[in-house]
């Protein structure tokens, strides 16, 4: 029997579960958060029953086989329905080649988002070629690596780079580890130096060079422009909720249009980054799970290559969830396609650690570290501590803290449906003290002086806003909220100099111009015409700016 414990890694597995929970409350909308807390609590067991049930390699490489099938059906109806799908981001090639393997009439069964295939296939792709290496005899050999072909023609065709890179991540890794192997450590260790070197500085002669002089690349340009604005966005909303989160499920939606966009329709569904998601939708609690997972499943993998007898299946198995957690810098699609996404996942990290656990069934006892466990409960009671005491002693920590309580109270004032006026204004007034009491505990703090600020505008009253949005945008220089908010907070003061030169500062333009001449209409409408001159006044001085 394994000496072999994977109670560190389940941990922080459970707590992960325990703050989706915890992600029910904050949530403007409970209703929005069950279809995502159903998933992260299956998978959560899911991973329980494979982690713990599986006892024997036979029974892991049925688990492994059932997920690769499953995957291969659905490959083959990706790539069989391509171009009945509609995916017009795509680039010409790919549609060239999709095209000519979509070999079936529109079935019209269901609609597959290419990121959300790739996201399952990313994770497959290395457990099908663990498989292969693992089978025995030549017919199964050859039929598996047909399916590791299939697997990776349709991985091509989703044209998600994030996976392309998570895959490219993970047989890197295997290449590494096989050189680690063969050759002589230091030959091995500087070969593998090299090569990422050289990546390295191909990556920065790109992004030196620009989409100007390498036009093949401009779409990979503009998507990483816009992923990192909105990581810079979504990590800025993550500060203003950074104990609680905005709460589980399709809240981001709203709430980053909302508090980070300022405008009041619904532009992005989620963070498109798996770290700052988890933050977002589960908290503080949640982001050090996540975290923690991380640590413990890559300690559990190197104890495992260290001092264990892996065979091939559990090495498919770590470097699939590399995959996934690499992609998870990009995207997020565990809180999109959440039925099925994250249950993957939570089985990919199962089945390692009931191989790592395997691996270890013949390895002496003595050979077995046994204290990491203790340790970290050992820092996580020092984390709690000093989380405790930094909210206790610390300005800043307490003034976020109170900020946090604003922004749910504000949020709910804001976008929970069916509230009466009365319960509006309550909540409003809940938050606006929150705010308050944050700055009378750090008065520079830029999110209390940007949501109080932009609460202010929102109440109509404007002078008071004024003086906190600039101190909000003179330390968020480079934040939608702070100088869009503070923008209008000069328009409707009557200030539509003050108001141009600000709202010329953002990069979409052209949209705050047709966005003032809307509000201009609006106001007009409403029979606020002092209002509505000022927004007129501000786009035609913001549309003469160079």
């Amino acid at each position: 029997m394994s000496n072999f414990s994977l109670f560190p890694l389940t941990l922080f597995v459970l707590v992960f579960g325990l703050s989706a929970l915890l992600g029910v409350p904050p949530a403007y909308d409970v209703g929005l958060t069950w279809g995502a807390l159903a998933a992260i609590t299956g998978s959560t067991l899911l991973y329980l029953l494979v982690a713990y049930l599986v006892r024997s390699w036979a029974a892991a490489r049925v688990v492994a086989g059932t997920l690769v099938t499953a995957g291969v059906l659905a490959a083959l109806y990706f790539i069989t329905q391509f171009s009945h799908q509609n995916y017009p981001e795509t680039p010409a090639l790919i549609q060239r080649l999709g095209a000519i393997t979509t070999l079936l009439p529109n079935l019209g069964l269901i609609y597959l988002h290419p990121n959300a295939v790739a996201t399952l296939l990313e994770l497959l792709l290395p457990l099908a070629a663990a498989l292969v290496i693992a089978s025995r005899g030549r017919w199964l050999k050859a039929l598996l690596a047909a399916v590791v072909l299939i697997l990776a023609y349709a991985l091509l065709l989703t044209f998600s780079r994030g996976a392309w890179l998570g895959v490219g991540a993970a047989a890197g890794l295997a290449v590494a580890l096989a050189l680690l192997a063969r050759l002589p450590r230091r030959t091995a260790i500087a070969l593998t130096f090299g090569v990422l070197v050289l990546a390295g500085g191909l990556v920065a002669a790109a992004a030196l060079l620009g989409p100007e002089r390498l036009p093949f690349l401009r779409s990979t340009f503009a998507a990483a422009d816009s992923r990192l604005t909105l990581y810079r966005n979504a990590l800025r909303l993550g500060t203003d909720y950074a104990f609680s989160g905005i709460g589980l499920g399709n809240t981001y939606g709203m709430v980053y249009s909302r508090f980070s966009l300022l405008i009041f329709v619904p532009q992005l569904t989620y963070a498109h980054n798996l770290p700052l998601a988890v933050w977002l939708g589960q908290g503080l609690l949640g982001l050090i799970a996540l975290l923690g997972i991380g640590l413990t499943f890559y300690s559990m993998v190197y104890r495992t290559l260290r001092a264990g007898e892996p065979d091939a299946l559990f090495h498919g198995a770590w470097l699939s969830v590399t995959a996934t957690f690499v992609h998870g810098l990009t995207d997020a699609r565990q809180y999109v396609e959440s039925p099925w996404a994250m249950p993957m996942l939570f089985v990919a990290l199962g089945l390692a650690g009931a191989l790592a656990r395997l691996a270890f069934y013949n390895v002496p006892a003595v050979l077995v570290p046994r204290h990491l466990a203790r340790r970290l409960l050992v820092a996580a009671s020092v984390a709690g501590l000093l989380l405790i005491a930094g909210l206790t002693l610390n300005g800043t920590l307490r003034a976020l803290w109170y900020t946090n309580r604003g922004t749910l109270d504000e949020t709910r004032a804001q976008l929970t449906p069916g509230l009466n006026d009365a319960t509006k204004a309550a909540l409003s007034n809940a938050a606006e003290a929150a705010y308050r009491t944050a700055l009378e505990l750090d008065p520079n703090l830029p999110n209390a002086n940007r949501r109080l600020g932009n609460l202010y505008v929102a109440l109509e009253r404007y002078d008071e806003a004024v003086p906190l949005l600039e101190k909000a945008a003179a330390t968020e220089a480079d934040y939608q909220a702070a100088l869009k908010g503070l923008g209008l907070a000069y328009v409707w003061a009557g200030r539509p100099d003050d108001a141009a030169r600000t709202l010329a500062r953002l990069r979409n333009r052209q949209d705050i111009i047709n966005e003032l001449w809307t509000w201009s209409t609006y106001r007009d409408e409403i029979n606020q015409l002092e209002l509505s001159q000022y927004a007129s006044a501000t786009a035609e001085l913001l549309s003469r700016l160079p």
